[in-house]
């Protein structure tokens, strides 16, 4: 248990990072550049969340 847990932080601390990232390329950056730059971060965490998900279900007690 203590494992999975430790997985699943370092997960959420990845997503929270991204997230900033994502969200300080659409001040940063030009219009179209920080849209793709963040739609780019949106995607990644998206597909985080989902293995996050995979992981939960899947993940041996």
């Amino acid at each position: 248990m203590p494992r999975k847990k430790k997985v699943l932080t370092v997960l959420w601390v990845v997503i929270a990072i991204l997230a900033i990232a994502s969200i300080t390329s659409l001040i940063i950056f030009p219009q179209w550049k920080g849209v793709f730059f963040a739609g780019g971060g949106g995607f990644l965490i998206f597909n985080i969340l989902l293995s996050m998900f995979f992981i939960k279900r899947n993940y041996k007690n």
